[in-house]
C-alpha cells in the first residue's frame, strides 16, 4: 500500500511501518486460509473422525470453539482486512498515488472483493500474498529469480509458452498456404503492391548497386582473359572471312593488314565493353533497371487467370514453409540444455 521505493533509496518510518504492516496482514491472510481448509476439511465425516482418532480433546474443543463459530471468526478476519483496505484508500489518495479518489478499489479488487465474507470470495484473499511479493521484489527486498523454485517454474513456463505458441502459429500458416493452394486468396499480388511495389525506389537503387558492383569486380578481376577471349574470336571470324582471306593473299601487305584488322577489331570491343562496365553507374543504367523492375511489377500485379504461371504463388507456399520450420524449432532445448 506504500508508495514503491528504490532498492538504493532511505526507507522513512512511514515506509517501514507500512511494510510491517503488509507483512502482518498477509501472515493474517495465510493463518485464514489454513483456517478455511482446515475446516473444510473438518466438515466432512472422515476427516472430523481421523482428528478424533488423533486426540478426542483437540477435536472436541475444535469442533464446540472454531468449528460451530467459524462464520463470525471469519468475520473476525474481514473486519480486519476491510480496515486494512480503507488504510489504504485513505493512504492512496493523501498521496496522490492514483488520478482519481475512486480508483483504488478498481486497482486492488481482489482485496474488495477478498472482504465479502462469502466462500466464493475468500480465495480471492491468497492474491494479496502475491501482490506483497511484487512489492517486497519492487523495492529490492526479495530476489524471486535467485530462487530454485522460481527457476524451475519459468522453465516449464517458458516451454509451455513456446509449444503452445509455436503450434498456434504454425496452424495459422498452414491455412494460409491451404488457401493459396486452393486459389482462394490474393497474398502473392498483395505482397507485390503492398510490400514490394511501396520500396521501388529502393529496391531498384540496391538492385543496380549490386548488379554494378558484382560486374565491375568480375570484369576487373578477368579482364586480360576477357581481352585474350576476344582476340581469339576476332582471329577466327577473319580467318572464316572470304574477303579477309583475299586481303592476305595479297603480297607483303596481306598478313601485316590482317593483324592491324585483328588488333582493330580487338581494341574497338574491347573499348565497348569497358564502356559498357563504367556505364553500369550512370542515370541512364539506373533507369533501365527501373524499367525492368517496373515491367517484372506489372507482371506479377496481374489479376490470376487460368494457367497463369504459378511460379510466385508457389515460391511464396515455399516460403511460409521455411517459416513454419523455422517456428517448430525447440529453442527452449538450447535455452535449458
Amino acid at each position: 500500500m506504500s508508495p514503491a521505493t528504490t532498492p538504493q533509496s532511505p526507507r522513512s518510518a512511514s515506509e517501514y511501518f507500512w511494510l510491517c504492516w503488509d507483512v502482518g496482514i498477509v501472515t493474517l491472510v495465510g493463518a485464514n486460509l489454513l483456517l478455511i481448509v482446515f475446516d473444510s476439511l473438518f466438515a466432512a465425516g472422515p476427516v472430523a473422525a481421523l482428528v478424533a482418532w488423533l486426540s478426542a480433546g483437540f477435536h472436541d474443543w475444535y469442533a464446540t470453539t472454531i468449528h460451530a463459530h467459524f462464520a463470525l471468526i471469519d468475520l473476525g478476519f474481514v473486519a480486519i482486512f476491510a480496515l486494512d483496505v480503507l488504510l489504504g484508500w485513505s493512504a492512496a489518495i493523501v498521496k496522490g498515488r492514483y488520478e482519481r479518489w475512486y480508483y483504488y478499489p478498481f486497482v486492488h479488487w481482489y482485496d474488495v472483493l477478498g472482504c465479502i465474507p462469502l466462500a466464493e470470495f475468500r480465495w480471492l484473499r491468497v492474491l494479496r500474498i502475491f501482490a506483497l511479493g511484487f512489492r517486497l521484489q519492487r523495492i529490492g527486498l526479495i530476489d524471486v529469480r535467485t530462487w530454485a523454485v522460481y527457476a524451475t517454474f519459468k522453465k516449464y513456463y517458458d516451454i509451455l509458452v513456446e509449444e503452445v505458441s509455436d503450434r498456434v502459429v504454425v496452424n495459422v500458416l498452414g491455412g494460409v498456404q491451404a488457401e493459396m493452394r486452393s486459389g482462394a486468396t490474393e497474398l502473392p499480388r498483395r505482397i507485390v503492391q503492398e510490400v514490394v511495389r511501396p520500396r521501388h525506389a529502393q529496391l531498384v537503387g540496391a538492385l543496380a548497386e549490386a548488379i554494378s558492383s558484382t560486374v565491375s569486380t568480375a570484369y576487373a578481376e578477368n579482364r586480360e582473359e576477357i581481352r585474350a577471349y576476344i582476340r581469339d574470336v576476332v582471329r577466327h571470324t577473319v580467318e572464316r572471312n572470304a574477303a579477309a582471306r583475299g586481303v592476305e593473299r595479297l603480297p607483303l601487305v596481306g598478313d601485316y593488314v590482317i593483324r592491324v584488322l585483328d588488333d582493330t577489331l580487338t581494341d574497338s570491343v574491347s573499348d565497348v565493353l569497358d564502356a559498357a562496365v563504367q556505364g553500369l553507374s550512370d542515370a541512364e543504367y539506373r533507369t533501365l533497371v527501373g524499367h525492368v523492375t517496373d515491367s517484372l511489377f506489372a507482371y506479377l500485379e496481374r489479376e490470376p487467370e487460368a494457367g497463369a504461371d504459378p511460379t510466385l504463388q508457389e515460391a511464396v507456399i515455399e516460403v511460409i514453409e521455411l517459416l513454419k520450420q523455422q517456428v517448430l524449432k525447440q529453442r527452449w532445448r538450447d535455452e535449458y540444455a
